[in-house]
């Protein structure tokens, strides 16, 4: 039994890696899902460290990286990640390998043979590749990997109009007015793309700024803006972002 660990703080996407784990390697059992840093760290130092572990890149918490801040890991590392930018250079580090977001059966496959062919003989240079993804996280993330019907397709964020959340679910609508699921929430979302072309307006969406039309004042000071394309619904900028919205207009 080969003993793994998923450290993932989107439960749909930890599932259902789980579920192509249990498909594609059946002799590798993930022992447990983590979602945060601190939970992570909290893991590792009270269980023997597994053979494999599956990283999510950007959790609740932070970057995943913190994680060997705080304690040191042998386990084989494999990225699991929408920033594709990111995991390109890490695996160019050697850093084991990655896994872009939406998973699918090939690239698990690919993984875990190389982690079979490896196992034991490589080690993460985590201070160069720290370097790198902090150098990159402040220039927000460029491009989104989604799945349009059984095939794979990357969308640049200078494409993307907005991000909105719909039932428990997180879209991003192009400029051309087409919408597609996207493994993140707009929390994470938030943090992940460029503060200077985006904003969060309020609970259910998050705005570029060439998508804002008409912006109106109405009473008590509440603030409604157009999108365009237009959005279903009548958008309000929250009341505790009012303040922070006009600054960022004006930058």
């Amino acid at each position: 039994m080969i003993r793994a660990l998923i450290i993932e703080d989107e439960l749909p996407a930890a599932t259902r890696l789980q579920k192509m784990l249990s498909e594609t390697a059946p002799d590798i059992i993930a022992e447990a899902n983590t979602d945060s840093i601190q939970g992570s760290v909290r893991w590792l130092r009270e269980h023997e460290h597994p053979d494999i572990i599956f990283l999510d890149i950007q959790l609740a918490d932070g970057l995943c990286f913190e994680i060997f801040r705080h304690i040191k890991v042998d386990s084989f590392v494999v990225f699991t990640t929408a920033y594709d930018e990111y995991a390109i250079r890490a695996f160019e580090l050697n850093s084991i390998d990655y896994l872009l977001k939406p998973v699918n059966r090939d690239m698990l496959v690919r993984a875990v043979n190389k982690f079979r062919t490896m196992q034991g003989r490589v080690r993460i240079d985590m201070h160069k590749l720290l370097d790198m993804i902090e150098k990159k996280r402040s220039a927000g993330k460029t491009r989104f990997v989604i799945s349009v019907g059984h095939k794979i397709k990357s969308v640049e964020a200078s494409a993307i109009a907005y991000f909105y959340s719909l039932e428990k679910s997180t879209f991003l609508c192009s400029d051309e007015g087409k919408s597609y699921p996207v493994d993140y929430s707009l929390d994470n979302l938030e943090k992940m793309v460029d503060p200077g072309m985006f904003f969060r307006v309020n609970r259910q969406y998050l705005v570029s700024f060439k998508a804002i039309g008409n912006i109106l004042v109405l009473s008590g000071s509440r603030i409604r803006i157009d999108l365009k394309p237009a959005a279903e619904y009548d958008i309000y900028v929250s009341g505790a972002r009012t303040s922070e919205f006009r600054k960022w207009l004006d930058k």
